[in-house]
């Protein structure tokens, strides 16, 4: 979300530092995963022709860990998915891509396929780690402090800051996998009039102004309802999705339609089994919708 130059220095010093420092890095399971994980996510940023040669740097520095170190990534879980899926259409991750699907094993004996992937859920470091601390400060304030209905200025001061410039429509989708992975509010919390978390995320999907930023906001929303397992995931991660589609009903319903509407249009075959289990919930609020 950030490709002032003073960022980009960071971004490529301490990527040449990892590089410079592979074999003290393969060390390291859980550096190697967040290093693929932030870098995965930050090729997206560097799509300008100006970021070739970092971006190319990066793309080759991802992929050699992916192939030789994929057993450290796994950790990871069903996040790597969603990050691999915005960069698919780059060569060397289509050919990644190929063995993901055609031949899981060449690339770690533990590996099943993305099925293995999916089911498992991206521990909360990973998604905590996408944030700036400031960010983080002002996010966790928004959410324990701030009373409902009195939080338009801070939302507008974060969005002068943080969600001004065109590279920052990326940064919503960071936004709201940390808000439902990490924010997980106590009861006492809960029962207050503090703005609860649906309120902040449909406020962050109805501020995209771009299509694919807001397709991607809404995936990364849905996204551990797909494959959500009771025995491993936590409630705390769906809640705000079924939240901001039935409160947004009466006064922004177009908000509501809308989120049905992706949520019924991922129809893969691995959604498929989610959607027949949830038939009913989704019929009663398509119901509410219309009627």
């Amino acid at each position: 979300g950030d490709i002032s130059p003073k960022n980009i220095w960071l971004t490529e010093s301490t990527l040449d530092l990892l590089i410079e420092n592979r074999a003290w890095l393969e060390k390291h399971s859980l550096l190697i995963a967040i290093s693929v994980y932030t870098y995965l996510r930050l090729i997206v940023d560097h799509g300008s022709t100006n970021f070739n040669s970092l971006r190319q740097k990066e793309v080759e520095f991802c992929v050699s860990l992916l192939r030789e170190k994929f057993t450290d990534c796994l950790m990871i879980g069903r996040d790597l998915v969603r990050l691999l899926q915005n960069v698919a259409r780059i060569p060397d991750f289509e050919k990644l891509w190929k063995d993901i699907y055609n031949n899981p094993t060449q690339l770690s004996p533990q590996f099943q396929g993305v099925l293995q992937l999916m089911q498992s859920r991206t521990s909360r470091r990973f998604l905590q780690c996408r944030l700036t601390p400031d960010m983080e400060k002002k996010i966790l304030h928004l959410t324990s402090f701030v009373k409902f209905g009195q939080q338009k200025r801070y939302q507008d001061w974060f969005q002068r800051q943080y969600f001004s410039t065109p590279e920052s429509q990326s940064l919503r989708c960071d936004l709201i996998r940390y808000i439902c992975g990490v924010i997980h509010p106590s009861n006492e919390v809960l029962c207050s009039d503090i703005i609860p978390r649906w309120a902040i995320i449909g406020w962050i999907i109805s501020s995209c102004t771009s299509n694919v930023a807001a397709a991607n906001a809404k995936l990364s929303l849905f996204y551990d309802w797909l494959f959500y397992d009771p025995e491993r995931d936590n409630i705390m991660n769906i809640e705000p999705a079924i939240l901001v589609m039935f409160h947004s009903m009466r006064n922004h319903p177009i908000i509501t339609v809308t989120l049905l509407d992706f949520l019924c249009r991922v129809s893969d075959s691995n959604v498929t089994s989610y959607l027949d289990k949830h038939f009913n919930t989704i019929t009663i609020f398509i119901l509410f919708c219309f009627f």
